[in-house]
């Protein structure tokens, strides 16, 4: 029922759009085949949850700045070459601490 009121889902040629506002900042989470809205609407509750854990608030587009880096590692934990593999939150953020910040 929440993802009915937050999420807005467009199909165009078995391509699904998932979106949705973060505080400043707009998530779009796309996918085909067996990547549907249902399967995006797992993806984009863990890409939400993750930001919000990273930056401790729903972000400011400062903060996302700020932050992008850690954001990016828990990106990486949660899509990896196009293929789902991370949903839960707490997985993410240990995972993503293994891995160290490279600033370049």
């Amino acid at each position: 029922m929440h993802v009915l009121t937050l999420f807005l889902c467009m199909s165009c040629r078995s391509v699904y759009i998932v979106y949705t506002l973060l505080g400043d900042i707009c998530v779009y989470v796309v996918g085909k085949d067996e990547y549907d809205e249902l399967a995006l609407a797992e993806v984009i509750f863990a890409v939400t949850a993750s930001v919000k854990d990273v930056c401790a608030k729903a972000p400011t587009e400062r903060v996302f700045l700020d932050k992008y880096g850690k954001i990016c590692l828990c990106l990486d934990e949660i899509v990896w070459q196009g293929m789902l593999e991370n949903t839960d939150k707490d997985r993410v953020r240990r995972l993503a601490r293994l891995k160290p910040l490279t600033e370049g």
